[in-house]
């Protein structure tokens, strides 16, 4: 089984796209984020940054580095749970079945 974090940087300044990383394994990027989650379940510490131009994936250099993913990852938890609050509601007044 390949090991992820055999393959990621340290430093967000060096982040891997998902993109690089599959090319370099030879994998899809569902792959890629299969093993990415694999390996944060068994206890990687692997961070991430959203960045279009310089995002991706690393490992962290420092307690700065591994803040800033937790209130990134913080925040698209909270927005994501935003977006499920009202999916939520629909299905309680009925969904299509139900009167809007």
């Amino acid at each position: 089984m390949i090991e992820i974090v055999d393959f990621l940087p340290c430093g967000a300044e060096n982040a891997i796209s998902q993109r690089e990383l599959a090319k370099a394994l030879s994998c899809s990027r569902r792959e890629i984020r299969a093993l990415i989650f694999d390996a944060r379940r068994r206890g990687a510490v692997i961070c991430s940054t959203a960045d279009p131009i310089s995002g991706g994936y690393f490992l962290p250099r420092s307690d700065d580095e591994v803040k800033r993913f937790i209130m990134f990852a913080e925040h698209r938890i909270s927005s994501t749970k935003a977006a499920t609050k009202a999916a939520k509601s629909f299905l309680r007044r009925g969904g299509f079945n139900g009167k809007i």
